[in-house]
């Protein structure tokens, strides 16, 4: 069982992308987001690979590696939603460093998400 559970629908992607904080690396922007109501459980993750990463063998085996990195991270003891969302960069990386980029996402999203809630103007 994976130590984490998916984001499903776009009103959840939307929310976390919308309201949250975001962090980016060169292949990778990661948006974080605390619900308020989030009852206590698992964190949630939700991957967004758009075809311009490639056709479908590369963006499914993209968010298969994506998913393997993410079951072994800790995800502290508040809920949050994570969308991680992918660049066309992250197809040719090795392994190692697609792990390192993405974890260092990671580490800068919760350290984001303990700080005071950026005001995002309406557009």
């Amino acid at each position: 069982m994976r130590p984490y559970a998916s984001l499903r629908g776009r009103r959840e992607f939307a929310l976390a992308m919308r309201r949250g904080f975001a962090t980016a690396t060169p292949s990778f922007t990661m948006f974080g987001y605390e619900p308020r109501d989030a009852a206590p459980g698992r964190s949630k993750i939700g991957f967004v690979v758009p075809r311009a990463v490639g056709g479908a063998v590369v963006r499914n085996r993209l968010r298969r590696r994506c998913r393997a990195i993410f079951d072994t991270a800790d995800f502290g003891a508040r809920p949050r939603w994570y969308v991680v969302q992918c660049r066309a960069e992250a197809a040719n990386l090795p392994f190692g460093e697609l792990k390192e980029q993405l974890l260092a996402a990671f580490a800068r999203a919760r350290v984001e998400g303990l700080r005071a809630r950026p005001v995002r103007k309406a557009t």
